[in-house]
């Protein structure tokens, strides 16, 4: 096993393969630009002596590109690695602050509908008591593994719906964020005309409600059966509370959308209010398996010998077919205790659930910097990206919150809310600040507030 990472440097902009595929990264006036509600760049603050006329536009110029610069030292630009997003799809089209704010199709809250609910594992009933044996992860064939049943690796339990609920609601500060009052469970579904290609279980509610669930046989075989997602959400689709704005809800399954996926770890139905994650493989037991470089995931990801290594490695001119993760350099030793693996595990799964529930905030995948709205090719890539909301995805957020929620004033209240949500953050982060991406993110949290009180005071 190599030595550790020294991390002595870091990647602010997106690395060189970038120009390899035709990434076009938007410039510092654009990217400041995309988080104004008028589309411009924002009249900045200049120095009261210096030149007039032209001479005094050029020098805003440049204080703007400066302004710009030294956010990016908070908000790194997105990475786009060989096997990233970006890398397979460059061309992806923005969404800025003033074309979210312009979309009439966007879900607003209203007085009756302002609540986020997020929705527990449901339950395996005894009639589906075989649903059980679909949880057990059989990593990769010749894969390095740790062994769940050993001593070495301590079996886990689903993190708790409450923990879920804590995170969410200071990261979607101002909402209300609550559990689904209902509890939900497997069931026996009867199909009188056999699929060969699939086993179908119910997903009932206490009212009586049940929806049929497809289920398949996984195709790598890390798992022994697949729920498909689209049966998932419609049954969630149908238990929507009417004072709900949008809602969660947590699997334990792996999950599929559709015949070409090996699996999908969450989906937003974002007109439909709804989203669904899978807890399966952010297991930490399926890290070596899955390639997981765990010396480089957020906040070390922009580490630049990192970032140089994995352009080196590639090769430009190979047929483009998408991996599921990162070439791995190290793995973390089975040596941590159960709940510091829990809370792991919970790290990961907040970060997509806020993700996912972006969707129904009408948030489009972030092109503008690295942002916890970026979207994924797998597991490796998910795992590199911050848990935090770039400038242009946070002015939305910023804006659904203090403007159109609770009704306040305009960029005013949009800043007012940022440093109470920055607070609310770095307070729930403290609950698990002995695991590295709440502690990373607390950390830069407290940052950030030092840096916009620094502002003010200035």
């Amino acid at each position: 096993m190599p030595p550790p990472c020294p991390h002595r440097s870091l990647q602010l902009e997106p690395s060189a393969y970038a120009r390899e595929v035709g990434f076009e990264w938007t410039s510092p006036a654009q990217r400041l630009a995309a988080a104004t509600r008028s589309g411009r760049v924002p009249v900045l603050p200049a120095p009261s002596a210096g030149p007039s006329g032209g001479g005094r536009r050029k020098a805003a110029d440049v204080r703007a590109e400066q302004v710009a610069r030294d956010l990016l030292h908070s908000f790194p630009g997105p990475l786009v690695l060989p096997t990233d997003e970006l890398a397979w799809d460059p061309g992806y089209e923005t969404q800025s602050f003033q074309a979210w704010c312009d979309d009439e199709t966007r879900n607003r809250p209203t007085r009756a509908r302002r609540t986020l609910y997020v929705a527990a594992v449901p339950e395996i009933t005894e009639e589906v008591g075989f649903m059980r044996d679909w949880l057990r992860a059989q990593p990769k064939p010749g894969a390095a593994t740790h062994d769940s049943s050993s001593s070495s690796y301590p079996e886990l339990k689903t993190p708790d719906l409450d923990d879920y609920v804590a995170y969410l609601g200071a990261f979607y500060h101002g909402f209300t964020v609550k559990p689904f009052p209902q509890k939900l469970r497997f069931v026996s579904w009867e199909q009188k005309n056999r699929s060969k290609k699939y086993q179908y279980v119910g997903l009932a509610t206490e009212e009586g409600n049940c929806t049929r669930i497809r289920a398949r046989t996984s195709p790598d075989g890390v798992f022994s059966q697949q729920l498909n997602l689209e049966d998932v959400l419609d049954a969630e689709i149908s238990v929507l509370p009417k004072d709900a704005y949008a809602m969660a809800l947590l699997v334990d399954h792996d999950l599929y959308e559709d015949e070409e996926d090996d699996f999908c770890c969450g989906r937003a139905y974002g007109v439909n209010r709804v989203c669904v994650v899978s807890t399966a493989r952010y297991h930490p037991i399926l890290d070596a398996s899955q390639e997981l470089d765990i010396d480089h995931v957020w906040p070390a990801s922009h580490c630049k010998a990192f970032v140089d290594a994995q352009v080196a490695a590639a090769d430009v001119h190979r047929a483009r077919e998408p991996s599921r993760g990162g070439a791995a350099t190290r793995h973390a030793p089975p040596t941590q205790t159960a709940e510091h693996l829990r809370t792991l595990w919970l790290s990961r799964l907040v970060r997509t659930v806020s993700h996912e529930l972006g969707h129904t905030v009408f948030l489009d995948h972030c092109v503008y910097y690295a942002c916890m709205m970026q979207s994924t090719t797998g597991l490796a890539e998910d795992l590199r990206q911050p848990p935090y909301l770039c400038p242009v995805c946070l002015a939305k957020v910023s804006h659904k919150v203090a403007v159109e929620l609770q009704g306040g004033g305009g960029d005013g209240a949009r800043h007012a809310y940022v440093l109470e949500r920055y607070e609310a953050l770095a307070q729930v982060c403290d609950r698990w600040k002995g695991v590295g991406m709440f502690a990373g993110f607390q950390a830069w949290l407290r940052a950030r507030i030092e840096i916009i009180r620094e502002q003010h005071r200035s």
